[in-house]
């Protein structure tokens, strides 16, 4: 009977439930953020709430402010014809390497096939539009 009384002992039960509510908290914490984390991925916004704790007006027109990005068609252009890097490429030839000029060329040769070749606005997408196509062209 000493041990079996032994075990039921104060110390025993304050860590049996010490531990339980440890995991608890941890469960709760876990399940937490895994909510949060999905809820995340699903939303297109930012993943910070912007103007948290800021007057009701201010946080309306931040969110309205932040809507009308969506809204922004704009491309620049990577390099220009007359573009200093691009010149010092063509007069150095081969000899250093300039991997992210050929890049910034290459985005500029896409954009304006974009453009002239399936005459579309410069807000479409070539691949969509070559998706949409029935045939290829001829």
């Amino acid at each position: 009977m000493a041990s079996g009384s032994n075990w039921l002992s104060g110390v025993n039960v304050v860590l049996v439930m010490a531990y339980g509510s440890l995991v608890f908290v941890l469960l709760f914490i876990f399940v937490k953020r895994q909510i949060m984390r999905f809820a995340m991925k699903s939303r297109r916004g930012p993943h910070v709430p912007v103007g948290h704790n800021a007057p009701k007006d201010l946080k309306e027109e931040i969110d309205i402010r932040l809507s009308r990005v969506q809204d922004i068609k704009y491309e620049p252009q990577l390099l220009a014809n007359d573009d200093a890097r691009l010149l010092q490429l063509e007069a150095q030839g081969n000899q250093n390497c300039y991997n992210y000029l050929y890049r910034m060329k290459a985005l500029d040769a896409i954009r304006a096939s974009d453009r002239v070749l399936l005459c579309s606005p410069a807000t479409s997408n070539s691949w969509a539009q070559a998706i949409l196509l029935p045939q290829p062209p001829k």
